[in-house]
Parts: structure tokens; C-alpha cells; sequence
């Protein structure tokens, strides 16, 4: 299949009713049984050279930060190669249900975010390896992520087989659950913070937890998370009073003007292709300045800008412009066709706001794509009370029900896509899989922690 096929929503149109669907799942795992699904094929590739492919398209002056922020375990190594698993997935046996994935659904891109009512929902909030891909593929990153955080907090893998156990028996309830609803409760679930207490409160018999308390101080906190809170931390005024981005190098760096004149005929092309609402709210406001900023650990290293606008009330607004690579798997393979490579390139950051929208239950109103000097990228507001669970600072106990939670949830996200009753019909009475899905996993950390030491060694 062409790279350019990875999002070709017509897979998504099976133009047959629910129960068909699921018999087709039950007929499917006649054919690709789930013991074959989770049976580990060993692989045989330098991923220094996968590295590579992906960092060619990075900022050469931010690849030693990188490196150093990948090098801090091998559950951060993992967080930052997404490429490596994406690659190795290809050699594994696949279900060939396919549905809209997130394609990097670790334990740590999953966080709150504010619905346009501004609730503090939770679920999955990176999607730059989103794609139409099988449904196991996002399970399996999962839980194995799950494996080298929870090894990163010393847990035992006598500790963690379990936990990895009941991810998957989470997925497959989540499944169950829904494939009961109907097509609007579907489209109109939500997981807002309170629920997610209120699930901890029905499991934890009356223990306390430290996830309990760390849900409690995040309630309190987001709200303080916006764009004023940005302005006052990341920016300072000049003698006029016009506010403008503080440098500090080379994570925050100030852009030659050439480049500030593009990101902004960017945002104007921005503009037109946004909702109507949101182009109408955004002429209250001027651009007042632009700066590269970079963030996390997989995309750090990448076109990255931040953009202050200024309300004609005297109100801030902070946008992020991140760009869309291509998926990450695809770029060698790119690499030696120019013409392909910029119709993927092109259409990457529509690739991922579409799967935003589709796989979390609501979404920022600011988020759109654009796409300039030849690169791709999507806007989003930058930190408007976006919170995380910090998994580091998770007991054992909480720790499983934080990531049973991104279990049920992904399965949530997966059921947006039309053909899901499929995994439901190849789930159904698979119990065994639970536990041999956990073997991969730990069989998979295996490889990670090698390829870490040839990352660290070299």
C-alpha cells in the first residue's frame, strides 16, 4: 500500500450493519487466531539507522537535547523511537481490523484537556502517528510502555504481569462496552475528570490511592493553565507595553524574520480553512510575535513554534504550531521519491487533526491544519489547562488503575471507527489473550531495552 494510502478513509465504509460486522471479527479470528496474534516475532534491523531516517527531517542544533532527553531510560528511549515499534509492527501477525489508531497511544500521551465547555476531560492527546491501522497495534504500545514505565518505577515484572493482565482484559471490557451502545452514545461519550474519580472510588474499597490525590490537585490547577499564565511566564514587555517571547536557547529561540513572515502567511492560510466561528473570533486579535519552542521528547527536535496574539480588549491568546511529519515509518521509504514525499508531507497535518477529532470525545476549537514552506502543520492552543498524570510518581496500585483506565478508554477511541464491532466479534470468549498479549509485551521490552543500549553505547 503507498504511504499516501495510510489514511484513506474509504477502508472505513463497510456499508454493513453491526452484527455483520461483528461475525466478520468472529470469521477473522478463525483465520488469524488470537494466539497467533500475540505470538512474538523476533526482528532484525540497526535501529540507529531508523533513528536516523526520522532525525534527518529534525533541527540539526536540537539533536544533542534530544539524544539527552531520550537517553534518560529506556521507557524515555521508547517514548522518543516511535519508528523502531512502528517498524517491527509491520513484522508482526496483525488481526486486519482496521480502524482509525493512534499509532503512539503510551501510557504518557494520554492526559485531561478542556472540552469547549471547558470540562477537564481525559483521554488520548498526541496523535502524530495517527494513521488507519490495525487496532492491536495501539494495544500493544500500550502495554509495553506500560511494561518500561513501570520497570522505570521499580516495579518487578512479578509486579507488572498482572497489570499488563488486566490492560488488556480493560480493552477488551471496554469492547464489550462499546459495542452495547448505541451510534450516539458513541459519538457523544465523554470521560470527564469526576468520572474518572468516581471509577477509582467504585475499585479502591475505600483504600486511598495517590492517583486520588493527584486527580484532586489537578482539578484545582487546570483551570489556571491558559494562555495568560503562558504570557506571564514565557514573555516579557517592552517600554510600549507590547508583550514579546523571552529567549532562551536553544529550546526557546528567536526566528529570523524571513521565517516569522512565512509562519504568519501560514496562520492566514490557517485561517481560511478553520471553522467559521473561530476565523470570526480570531479577527479581535493581531500577532504579536512568533517563536520556536520545543517540546516533549518524540517531537523535540522537530519545526515546533509558539505565536502571541494580542485581543483589541488587551486579552491573550497563546496558539502552538507544531509541525506534522509524515509517519515516522514511512520516511526512508520516502526519502528517494521528492514528489511523494511532499504529498505526504502536504497532507500529514490534515491526517492528524482528522484523527484528533474523531478519536477524543471533544476537541480544542482552535485546532486546524496548514501547511507551508513546504512542510506541514497543525495550530492548537498551547496549554489551555492541559494536565497530565505524572506516572513516576504513581504507588503500584494506582499505577494499575491508571493505565487500566488508558485501556478502557483507547477501546472508547478505537469504536469511533465504523468497523469496530469487528474487534468485538474477535475478542469475544478470548480470555487466553489477555495474558499472552502480556508475554509479547514483556518479550517486546526485551528488544526496546537492546536497542536502548546500542542508543546509549554509541
Amino acid at each position: 500500500m503507498l504511504v499516501t494510502d495510510l489514511f484513506n478513509q474509504n477502508q472505513l465504509s463497510p456499508h454493513l450493519s453491526k452484527q455483520a460486522l461483528f461475525d466478520l471479527g468472529v470469521a477473522r479470528q478463525q483465520d488469524v487466531p488470537s494466539r497467533e496474534l500475540a505470538a512474538y516475532v523476533p526482528v532484525d534491523r540497526n535501529p540507529l539507522d531508523l533513528i536516523a531516517a526520522t532525525e534527518s527531517q529534525m533541527l540539526p542544533d536540537l539533536l544533542a537535547l534530544r539524544h539527552q532527553r531520550m537517553g534518560v531510560s529506556p521507557f524515555t528511549f521508547f517514548r522518543g523511537t516511535a519508528e523502531l515499534m512502528e517498524h517491527d509492527l509491520a513484522e508482526q501477525s496483525h488481526s486486519g481490523i482496521q480502524v482509525i489508531i493512534s499509532g503512539d497511544a503510551h501510557v504518557n500521551n494520554y492526559g485531561f484537556y478542556a472540552s469547549p465547555e471547558r470540562k477537564l476531560l481525559f483521554g488520548l492527546n498526541d496523535f502524530d502517528e495517527a494513521r488507519i491501522g490495525n487496532w492491536e497495534d495501539d494495544l500493544k504500545r500500550l502495554l509495553v510502555s506500560t511494561y518500561l514505565a513501570g520497570q522505570s518505577n521499580g516495579f518487578s515484572e512479578r509486579d507488572l504481569l498482572p497489570i499488563l493482565t488486566n490492560v488488556t482484559r480493560t480493552y477488551r471490557y471496554g469492547v464489550k462496552y462499546a459495542n452495547a451502545l448505541t451510534l450516539p452514545e458513541r459519538f457523544y461519550f465523554s470521560y470527564e475528570i469526576h468520572d474518572m474519580m468516581a471509577t477509582i472510588d467504585r475499585i479502591s474499597d475505600d483504600q486511598p490511592h495517590k492517583i486520588s490525590t493527584i486527580l484532586e490537585k489537578i482539578l484545582k490547577k487546570s483551570p489556571q493553565k491558559n494562555s495568560e499564565q503562558v504570557i506571564a511566564k514565557l514573555t516579557t514587555a517592552d517600554e510600549e507595553g507590547r508583550r514579546y517571547f523571552i529567549e532562551q536557547a536553544p529550546r526557546a529561540k528567536r526566528v529570523p524574520q524571513a521565517i516569522k513572515d512565512q509562519l504568519i502567511r501560514g496562520y492566514h492560510r490557517y485561517l481560511k480553512n478553520t471553522r467559521e466561528d473561530v476565523r470570526i473570533y480570531l479577527t479581535n486579535f493581531t500577532v504579536d510575535d512568533v517563536i520556536r519552542y520545543a517540546v516533549g521528547v518524540g517531537s523535540f527536535g522537530t519545526h515546533c513554534y509558539l505565536m502571541l496574539l494580542s485581543g483589541n480588549d488587551g486579552s491573550h491568546l497563546v496558539l502552538q504550531i507544531k509541525e506534522a511529519l509524515p509517519l515516522r515509518a514511512s520516511l526512508t521509504s520516502l526519502s528517494s521519491d521528492r514528489d511523494l514525499r511532499l504529498a505526504q508531507e502536504r497532507s500529514a497535518g490534515r491526517r492528524i487533526v482528522t484523527a484528533q477529532k474523531t478519536l477524543q470525545s471533544a476537541s480544542d476549537p482552535f485546532l486546524g491544519a496548514s501547511h507551508f514552506g513546504h512542510r506541514s502543520y497543525y495550530f492548537r492552543q498551547f496549554r489551555d489547562m492541559k494536565e497530565s498524570i505524572d506516572v513516576a510518581k504513581l504507588d503500584l496500585e494506582s499505577f494499575g488503575i491508571y493505565t487500566a483506565t488508558c485501556a478502557f478508554l483507547l477501546a472508547i477511541a478505537h469504536f469511533q471507527s465504523p468497523t469496530a464491532p469487528m474487534i468485538a466479534g474477535y475478542l469475544h470468549h478470548q480470555k487466553p489473550v489477555d495474558d499472552t498479549l502480556a508475554d509479547w509485551a514483556v518479550q517486546y521490552a526485551g528488544q526496546v531495552n537492546r536497542d536502548y543500549q546500542i542508543f546509549i553505547n554509541y
